[in-house]
């Protein structure tokens, strides 16, 4: 990735796709990217859920794509891809998934579900991301297990995870 931070190349990829760019769960002190718009967790401590209901309630569009922030691989071919579907059939939630396996940190879901979302976490409902999905109409995209997929999926938890650039 040559010296490029993870959050740039995530950028360099999701901005020319969409209105807005927001992040949940910035860590504090932390340079901001440019052209993007923090926000912070309504539920601390609940993780990934937590940052999907802060940035459902912070859109300014009917939808949002949430992404991993440690996926410096996303293609914007699969986005793509993804929102054709989305708005096709307009589900709550679309979420790709791979050999039987959901990537829910790369879904779209639809900004209407915001108050479904909140009195579930409200509610002490589980963190889990996937626990949610059972509660609305979440919709599964299958995807083959290409390399190009597989690469999209890829998050980066260690040094030695920069080795499939």
């Amino acid at each position: 990735m040559a010296g490029v931070p993870i959050i740039d190349r995530i950028i360099s990829v999701v901005a020319p796709l969409f209105q807005e760019i927001i992040i949940a769960g910035w860590p504090e002190g932390s340079p901001v990217p440019p052209g993007v718009r923090l926000t912070a967790d309504n539920f601390a401590g609940l993780g990934p859920l937590a940052g999907i209901e802060s940035a459902l309630k912070a859109s300014a569009t009917p939808f949002i794509f949430v992404f991993g922030g440690d996926m410096p691989w996303l293609s914007e071919k699969l986005i793509r891809e993804q929102a054709e579907v989305m708005l096709n059939k307009q589900p709550d939630i679309l979420v790709p998934r791979v050999n039987g396996l959901a990537e829910p940190m790369h879904s779209i879901y639809r900004c209407d579900i915001h108050e479904r979302l909140q009195s579930y976490l409200l509610s002490d409902g589980s963190p889990a991301v996937i626990d949610f999905y059972s509660l609305v109409d979440t919709r599964y995209m299958e995807l083959s297990s290409d390399a190009e997929t597989i690469k999209a999926f890829t998050n980066i938890n260690r040094p030695e995870d920069l080795t499939g650039s």
